[in-house]
């Protein structure tokens, strides 16, 4: 009992110590006036006009991007009250300009509203069916609405970067800067697998990236987040892979930072991907069965703790502060979004699942072929013990564990799903990557036994 009072003691302090971190990094980037990222956002609007709400981002690519959450992003870190700091980022507001702005509106169940200019001049407030923020954003700037709403529910801990970013860059100008830290990211990254666990697995998380999207992630303020915590966990992993002490506290704290900059895009990339990284060292490693499948059960349940504990963390601090009934407002959004049916959308969760399921088993055939190519010929002169059938579960049993987790979160979070296909579908990042792992797996061993096999008869003869 001393031991596990002491573990919660430890988790507790690190808990404590991030969110110090977060409330002091959102606050100091909330002191300056938004006049400095004034003529930033002014552009940044007229773009996202142009562009639309949603924008397909390439012709060759059927890839959109959701412009709306973005333009969300901007009026919010625009409406930013510098002389009420601590305020305005546990409120985030939009909409907001202090001596301007008249009504606010609480955050309310259900999809987040826009309030537009109609035809007449007048203000009315739309949800999905005629949900505009990119208007919204546009005549907010040209001083046209005067109703502000908050959104608390979440930390929005991607403001201190685009905060920051805005006093140099437009929109586009952030986009290039993502795009390249993307493409950095991206060359370390199977640079390090490469080196820590050869080529065909740097193959398979290079493949697996580039087609759920990875490139164009970088398009979207609202996705780029995540996949930048994703990546900056894998590319620590590998490189101290061998001198963490505590894996367990390294994922709570992955889960902590990934809930602060998450949007409610794609969270789960960030303890999939690395998990899959630590569980292939631990296999070359010669880690048994058991202990990879406590690793895989023990790292999602404390990276999950981690995760609501600090969204949690929001809804009753604002509460304390403020006391406008977050905590009940934001409970009841969890319960929405696992509701079954999203009625603002025409869509289906199996109809979902069935679309997200055949593009990644088509893209997993075709590399598949060429892993096949790979093994062939990197496994030609290679002897080994055959493995018994059994050997195949323990090879490849924490992956398929790691595979199904996107499908969880699809049916748990069916609501969100249903309405959010543009984004959510790149959690499927982690089916791809993981079922990619179990069939090199699988062929590497098949390959191994069929030379044993050619070698026993060669002796025979």
């Amino acid at each position: 009992m001393k031991n596990i009072f002491k573990k919660i003691i430890k988790y507790a302090k690190v808990w404590i110590i991030l969110l110090l971190i977060f409330n002091v990094s959102l606050c100091i980037t909330s002191l300056f006036p938004s006049d400095i990222i004034e003529e930033n956002v002014k552009s940044s609007s007229n773009i996202l006009l142009e562009e639309g709400n949603v924008h397909k981002i390439s012709k060759f690519s059927s890839v959109t991007n959701n412009n709306y959450t973005d333009a969300i992003i901007i009026n919010e870190a625009y409406s930013i009250d510098n002389t009420d700091p601590i305020y305005s980022y546990m409120a985030m507001r939009k909409n907001y300009k202090k001596g301007k702005t008249i009504q606010v509106l609480t955050d309310t169940l259900g999809e987040l509203a826009s309030i537009n200019v109609d035809e007449n001049g007048g203000l009315t407030i739309n949800t999905v069916d005629y949900y505009n923020p990119v208007g919204e954003l546009h005549d907010f700037l040209d001083e046209k609405i005067e109703i502000s709403i908050t959104y608390g529910r979440y930390w929005h801990g991607y403001m201190p970067i685009y905060r920051i970013l805005l006093i140099f860059f437009d929109i586009m100008g952030i986009r290039t800067f993502l795009l390249i830290l993307f493409v950095l990211m991206f060359i370390y990254l199977i640079y390090l697998l490469k080196k820590q666990l050869g080529i065909l697995i740097a193959l398979i998380f290079g493949y697996a990236l580039i087609v759920q999207g990875y490139f164009f992630v970088s398009y979207s303020l609202e996705s780029s987040p995540v996949f930048i915590v994703m990546m900056i966990s894998c590319i620590i992993l590998l490189k101290r892979i061998d001198k963490i002490k505590n894996l367990y506290m390294y994922f709570f704290v992955i889960g902590c930072i990934t809930n602060f900059v998450d949007f409610l895009t794609v969270p789960l990339i960030t303890l999939a991907m690395p998990l899959c990284i630590y569980l292939l060292k631990m296999q070359k490693q010669k880690k048994d069965y058991k202990t990879l499948i406590k690793i895989t059960l023990k790292s999602s349940i404390i990276w999950f703790i981690g995760y609501i504990l600090t969204w949690a963390s929001k809804w009753i601090i604002y509460d304390v502060l403020y006391h406008q009934g977050l905590i009940k407002s934001a409970i009841a959004q969890v319960f929405y979004r696992t509701e079954r049916y999203n009625p603002n959308s025409g869509l289906e969760l199996l109809e979902e699942l069935k679309i997200f399921l055949l593009d990644n088993i088509q893209s997993i055939i075709v590399f598949g072929i060429v892993m096949q190519l790979i093994i062939l010929i990197k496994i030609n002169t290679i002897t080994v013990k055959a493995k018994p059938f059994s050997q195949y579960i323990k090879e490849i049993g924490p992956f398929l564990l790691i595979a199904i987790m996107p499908l969880i979160w699809y049916i748990v979070l069916a609501n969100h799903t249903i309405l959010h296909p543009r984004f959510v579908y790149r959690h499927m990042l982690i089916f791809a990557c993981a079922i990619l792992i179990c069939i090199s797996k699988i062929a590497i061993i098949n390959k191994k036994d069929k030379k044993i096999k050619i070698n026993k008869n060669a002796v025979n003869k």
